[in-house]
């Protein structure tokens, strides 16, 4: 399924029908946002009929007169229920029937008045619902951080400010996102030019449900200076999981003889099959090291937390019983133990260094952890003829074919069996030739 959102800036000129019905094809979007379209009413519905008579519609006059906001999209792929409008935004249902997947979906045109745009972001607000899955895209008529725009005019930091403060109420935070990096330019001269980036897609915590293998690429503006973007649905595989390693591993009193039993392998072959066949038993122990005494760590201090409160409101009957003092020291130092391991990781994993925040199981951190996660994502890349992959097979092709290109291989290597490096097992030369032998170059 493909969703695309597009301020076309004045759609009453029949070149940028045209334009945006080629849009339409060539991309073979399922949803369209059309913003800032200028067509009054009465124009509206010769337009629609005659343009996008295979799309059903629906437009915000009954908010503003203008038709700020224009929702199309295809009955035969997915079947849409209006929620609720507003002159700045539609939030609606999306459901897409050839996978029964649904979610909420809303399109934005935020205003230029700062003051007006504060009814956007409670509109936002009163839409989250972190039970389901939520995409927010279009032109929100703001920027994120100082790099997003370069002018001569310094940007109004109160406006990121409440954009940013907004988006950590609602839970949501970009996608990956491939093409312009700015998607607005005003179109003047050297001296005033601005570029800002503008447009943008926002998707919420249940991203891991809907939205995990999803794209967003920024298109060149075309008739209108705002970037089109498409946002891609790849499918359902998942990128592998990635071996990282926890720094409170090492405060564990078995770390370090963990480290010396798997290092004592015996592993045949040359030096560097030596090195990998001992970093693989390493990497394995520490997984097991970690599903022993690392794992569920949130849970673990959620049931700690609830004893040690069992074991105050046991103290208020009876303060000065030994047995219960002793076991409520015991709680609290295990509780506090698990408490730094959770912090630790959660840190580590958000990439935050100096935390100056009291409560460790906040929205921030889980925040921060999910958007580095799908920003590693490659969703769609074009290669260096100009092809266009999208999905995480043909992307992982194509860096495979641009790699083997780029070395010049003319010797095909025969695979190896994976069990030769097993301990004990006895290397045939003429396989270490194999892999040892140098790649020829073009």
């Amino acid at each position: 399924m493909i969703i695309a959102s597009w301020n076309i800036r004045g759609f009453n000129k029949a070149v940028k029908q045209v334009e945006v019905v080629k849009y339409l094809s060539e991309n073979k979007v399922d949803i369209l946002g059309l913003l800032e379209t200028r067509v009054k009413k009465n124009k509206a519905n010769r337009i629609l009929r005659n343009k996008f008579r295979n799309f059903d519609s629906y437009c915000n006059y009954q908010s503003h007169d203008n038709g700020r906001i224009w929702l199309l999209w295809n009955p035969s792929t997915t079947d849409i229920t209006i929620l609720e409008e507003h002159d700045q935004v539609i939030h609606c249902s999306v459901k897409h029937l050839a996978t029964g997947r649904e979610f909420h979906l809303s399109l934005v045109y935020g205003s230029n008045n700062a003051t007006v745009k504060h009814r956007l972001w409670h509109s936002l607000r009163q839409a989250a619902d972190a039970a389901t899955p939520w995409a927010a895209m279009g032109d929100f008529n703001v920027i994120r951080y100082l790099h997003e725009k370069v002018s001569h005019i310094s940007p109004v930091l109160s406006e990121l400010v409440y954009f940013n403060e907004c988006l950590l109420h609602c839970g949501l935070d970009e996608i990956n996102g491939s093409g312009c990096e700015y998607t607005w330019y005003n179109k003047q001269d050297a001296q005033t030019r601005v570029y800002t980036k503008l447009d943008r897609v926002l998707v919420n915590d249940k991203r891991k449900e809907l939205f995990v293998n999803t794209s967003a690429q920024f298109m060149d503006p075309g008739v209108s200076n705002h970037s089109p973007v498409l946002l891609r649905f790849h499918g359902d595989i998942r990128p592998p999981r990635r071996f990282k390693f926890l720094n409170c591993w090492v405060d564990h009193p078995d770390f370090h003889k963990t480290i010396a039993e798997a290092w004592a392998c015996d592993v045949a072959g040359n030096s560097i099959f030596r090195l990998m066949g001992k970093l693989k038993a390493v990497k394995k122990k520490l997984k097991l090291l970690h599903s022993t005494s690392f794992s569920n760590i949130t849970e673990r201090v959620k049931v700690k937390q609830a004893e040690l409160a069992h074991c105050y409101q046991a103290l208020q009957a009876d303060p000065h019983s030994p047995a219960l003092v002793q076991k409520e020291q015991a709680a609290s130092a295990d509780f506090w133990k698990l408490k730094k391991i959770e912090m630790s990781i959660q840190s580590q994993r958000a990439k935050i260094q100096d935390v100056k925040h009291n409560d460790t199981s906040t929205r921030f951190f889980f925040q921060k952890i999910k958007e580095r996660h799908h920003q590693q994502l490659i969703g769609a890349i074009h290669d260096a003829q100009g092809h266009f992959h999208q999905g995480i097979t043909k992307v992982g092709g194509a860096f495979v074919e641009f790699y083997q290109g780029l070395l010049g291989s003319t010797k095909v290597v025969a695979p190896i069996d994976p069990d030769i490096f097993t301990k004990g097992a006895r290397v045939d030369p003429t396989d270490c030739a194999k892999l040892t032998s140098p790649i020829t170059r073009s």
